[in-house]
């Protein structure tokens, strides 16, 4: 799982450090306890060296906004929400009245 080394990369970068080296997101993850993979650091540096971290963000966006993540179906389900609310009359519910036990009243219910 690399999003801990591109986590700790968009941290160092949010800080205000420029230059991330992979020895840099290391060093982060060592002092968080966390023993991290030279391959995968290498592999995040790469992906990412040359290039602003805003604009490695957009990309990203762009590229999770493409996804198709199966959820074609709900459009259909809103329209017939919809059909059943017309021809069904609006019954209003009565309101009961439920004691929180003084839970907003600052004092005890004692």
């Amino acid at each position: 799982n690399t999003m801990k080394y591109v986590a700790a990369y968009a941290l160092l970068a949010l800080s205000g450090k420029t230059e991330i080296s992979a020895s840099d997101v290391t060093t982060f993850l060592k002092d968080l306890g966390q023993e991290p993979d030279e391959k995968t650091v290498e592999l995040v540096i790469k992906g990412l060296k040359g290039k602003p971290f805003h604009e490695a963000v957009n990309e990203g966006l762009s590229q999770v906004s493409s996804l198709s993540l199966g959820g074609g179906g709900s459009g259909g389900a809103a329209k017939n929400d919809e059909a059943a609310k017309e021809e069904e009359p609006e019954e209003e519910e009565e309101e009961e009245d439920v004691s929180m036990g003084g839970l907003f009243s600052g004092g005890s219910s004692d």
